[in-house]
């Protein structure tokens, strides 16, 4: 069975959106969702998908790995 990083990974963008001051209704806006689709994927219930990760980093200015590599680095 597959490990799931969903809650890892919500932690790192809710964690840089904190350090920038951004909302979950920025966030919403920037995807192009309600922040009601956002809320869940910040606490690590549902998943972000590839592109809305992409998004994310590209809003905040940094590297998608930035989210991804604490989880790499606890599965090694």
């Amino acid at each position: 069975m597959p490990i799931d990083h969903r809650a890892d990974i919500a932690a790192e963008v809710r964690a840089e959106m904190s350090r920038q001051n951004k909302t979950q209704d920025d966030l919403a806006a920037v995807l192009g969702l309600s922040q009601q689709t956002i809320s869940p994927r910040l606490r690590g219930l549902r998943s972000f998908r590839a592109e809305e990760l992409k998004l994310v980093a590209e809003w905040l200015k940094v590297p998608v790995a930035q989210f991804t590599s604490p989880v790499q680095q606890g599965a090694a």
